[in-house]
């Protein structure tokens, strides 16, 4: 999953406090504008009336504090999706400009984003967002691996191990956000790698990319 070419990225700047800087800046074409479609974590997406408690980061004021919700438009997030902004995720608006460019505050990061891209980054302030993810948080004594999903088996990322942080990174710029649904394709002989479907993409992953990833299964009815 590529990023968009129009995602233009400036170089992270990492100031004497110790905390980072990233702008990200898109242009928004006229087919991107045109063929626009909605991502919403579930426990959004399963709800009409959460839907209208949803609004773009560019609507949102200085001090405000927002869980992000999800993404509109097609392709260019996998960049948020690596540097942390994932839905779930809780962000401090600190600067914002007329022209609807915004800076966010989160974990130890400042993140800048352009007018095109803000206005992409679905967000709530409804603290109902925040009991909902905790209570789709599985419990390690139900936790599940992606490996022990048969073929033809759907199921949701719901988190990550600890030990697998170095995978984290990769597999949420592949788009294995919490939250997502995927189908398994197919289990290569020894279980490596693991073939899924996710996004309307298929997916290979190593095993020890596998491995990190935390998930439930998902009625197939």
């Amino acid at each position: 999953m590529d990023d968009d070419p129009n995602n233009r990225p400036r170089k992270s700047h990492k100031n004497r406090h110790g905390w980072e800087f990233t702008f990200i800046e898109e242009t928004l074409d006229i087919e991107s504008e045109t063929s626009e479609s909605v991502e919403l974590a579930p426990e959004f997406s399963e709800s009409n009336s959460a839907v209208e408690q949803v609004f773009p980061l560019t609507t949102t004021q200085v001090g405000d504090r927002m869980w992000i919700v999800g993404f509109s438009g097609k392709g260019g997030i996998s960049r948020l999706l690596s540097l942390g902004l994932i839905p779930g995720a809780e962000v401090e608006v600190i600067s914002c400009t007329p022209g609807g460019s915004v800076i966010v505050k989160f974990q130890n990061n400042r993140l800048g984003l352009g007018a095109g891209m803000a206005n992409r980054v679905l967000v709530t302030d409804n603290p109902v967002f925040k009991t909902r993810r905790k209570e789709r948080q599985i419990s390690a004594d139900t936790s599940i691996h992606l490996q022990d999903l048969p073929v033809g088996a759907r199921g949701r990322v719901v988190g990550y191990e600890q030990s697998g942080g170095g995978y984290k990174r990769k597999l949420l710029s592949m788009g294995l956000t919490p939250g997502i649904e995927f189908k398994v394709i197919r289990h290569a002989p020894l279980g490596d790698p693991v073939e899924i479907e996710v996004r309307g993409f298929k997916l290979s992953l190593r095993k020890q990319e596998a491995d990190a990833l935390i998930v439930e299964e998902v009625d197939n009815a």
